[in-house]
């Protein structure tokens, strides 16, 4: 029996051993994965399914196969996209990696100060395949089985930049530069490829360029000449008085630091200036701080209802409910103690007509304001269906490579306890409107937002069709070979 004992003990040490030399520990890749897997087994409090001990295993595996050859000595990079993966195969789009690059980026974000690292015009884009909805679709293999167009819709305009100087605008059908139309390439891969990769690299090297674009109902045809510059990338809050009275305010982002106070100031400059009403589009908003969003909502809503943080752990003591009364935001616990604030200097509560704009980038805080406007029954929002995180949070978690992990660690409710919506569904739907904007040169969803206010939009239609001289593209095109088309997607 003895004998049988220390047999067995001999080995489960011998198993252990080599679980042990397996892991390599000791190495910085190792300590980097143990790290993060420890904060998504302790802190995930999210919607995802995704067991986590077998995700976490899946990997593991695969951090042993890249550091098989340099052992002890296998630094952060090499595991760091194995740990992008990993945090994206949780399929929660509050869960993800960011580098100690984007943390970098982040933080200079929140400070208004974000610049870019080379020169840009500042455009963005999003592109569509020939289909019903402009959706690509793809097969088991992930092969591309929609065809897809090479021109791009200008998803946004980065306020100052070069593009915005030169009048470029949200919803701009870009259709080439200089003498390149390419529509011209007839789904040549190799050839699109190089075309935007020729673009790119006279933006960085600061050239001139023509870009090509269609505008409006009457597919307007326009040539506007441009260079890049190092622009800053933290979009502040802008505000557009259109010729018809109606005030246009744009909220890209609730991460900077101050741009409640701005969204604040902004909604008095509409009412100095007369606005008929308000149209305030949070279109391609990733959301940001919570503190932000309310004192944004606050703007429109005098007393917004209260909003529980329910945690993951004794949830009796570690609940924060957040508030915001006469320009302060306010988090507190629920014996009431403070735990932090925001104050509005001078704010205002505009009770004058409303509307709404989101769509299918809205997410976490953008989502937030959305339905604290719905649920006060304040306005309607008009868009598509947002991304569907605004039920949680994004909690970051220091990694000891300068990088975090972020995920959600907190349940969203009203103070009655119903959670707040996942997804902000619009009341007025207009679903894959950016495809109709690319193809049309119709904004759906603005036009409805301006005849709930009073206005009836103008459209009128050129009895002279522009002919671009399109070929559809016949080829087969990879899931790769569409990301690598995007792999810039700040211009």
């Amino acid at each position: 029996m003895k004998n049988l004992i220390r047999l067995v003990v001999t080995v489960v040490l011998s198993l252990c051993s080599a679980s042990v030399a397996q892991k390599y520990i000791g190495s910085p890749a190792q300590d980097l994965f143990d790290q993060a897997s420890f904060f998504f087994e302790t802190q995930y409090f999210g919607p995802s399914t995704i067991n986590i001990q077998a995700l976490i295993l899946k990997y593991q595996t695969k951090v042993d196969e890249v550091c098989a050859e340099l052992k002890e000595k296998c630094g952060y990079e090499k595991i760091e996209p194995l740990l992008e993966q990993m945090f994206a195969d949780f399929e929660d789009f509050h869960t993800y990696y960011l580098s100690a690059a984007n943390v970098a980026a982040e933080n200079a974000n929140r400070s208004g100060t974000q610049t870019s690292p080379t020169p840009r015009v500042g455009i963005t884009l999003q592109n569509f395949c020939e289909t019903p909805t402009g959706r690509c679709t793809t097969d088991e293999k992930g092969t591309l089985t929609s065809k897809l167009i090479g021109d791009r819709f200008i998803a946004n305009v980065v306020k100052d930049a070069p593009a915005d100087k030169a009048g470029i605008k949200y919803g701009d059908r870009w259709i080439g530069y200089n003498d390149i139309l390419f529509s011209s390439f007839d789904g040549n891969v190799e050839n699109l490829n190089k075309a935007y990769n020729d673009f790119t690299t006279k933006v960085r090297a600061g050239e001139t360029i023509k870009m090509v674009l269609m505008r409006g109902i009457n597919r307007q045809k326009l040539e506007l000449p441009l260079k890049g510059e190092l622009i800053n990338t933290s979009e502040q809050p802008g505000l557009e008085l259109r010729p018809d009275g109606i005030a246009v305010i744009t909220m890209k982002d609730y991460q900077i630091n101050g741009v409640a106070q701005k969204l604040h100031e902004l909604v008095k400059e509409a009412v100095a200036k007369n606005a008929k009403g308000i149209i305030f589009n949070e279109r391609s908003n990733g959301g940001g701080s919570v503190l932000e969003t309310i004192a944004s909502v606050g703007a429109f809503v005098e007393t917004p209802d209260l909003m529980r943080w329910i945690t993951r752990y004794n949830p009796d003591r570690n609940t924060i409910e957040w508030g915001y009364n006469a320009g302060k935001v306010f988090a507190r616990n629920l014996k009431e103690v403070e735990i932090t604030s925001l104050q509005i200097n001078n704010p205002v509560v505009y009770k004058g007509p409303l509307a709404v704009l989101v769509d299918g980038g809205c997410a976490s805080g953008c989502e937030y304001f959305a339905s604290y406007i719905q649920k006060a029954k304040r306005a309607q929002v008009f868009g598509s269906p947002t991304v569907g995180i605004g039920n949680t949070n994004t909690a970051r978690f220091g990694l000891a490579n300068g990088g975090a992990a972020g995920m959600p660690t907190i349940q969203a409710v009203w103070k009655d306890g119903i959670p707040l919506p996942a997804q902000v569904k619009p009341d007025i739907l207009t679903e894959n409107f950016e495809f109709k904007l690319f193809n049309t040169g119709r904004d759906e969803p603005l036009e409805k937002a301006l005849e709930s206010l009073g206005v009836k939009p103008t459209i009128a239609v050129s009895s002279q069709p522009v002919s671009l001289d399109f070929k559809p593209q016949a080829t087969t095109w990879t899931i790769e070979q569409v990301l690598l088309l995007n792999q810039n997607n700040l211009y």
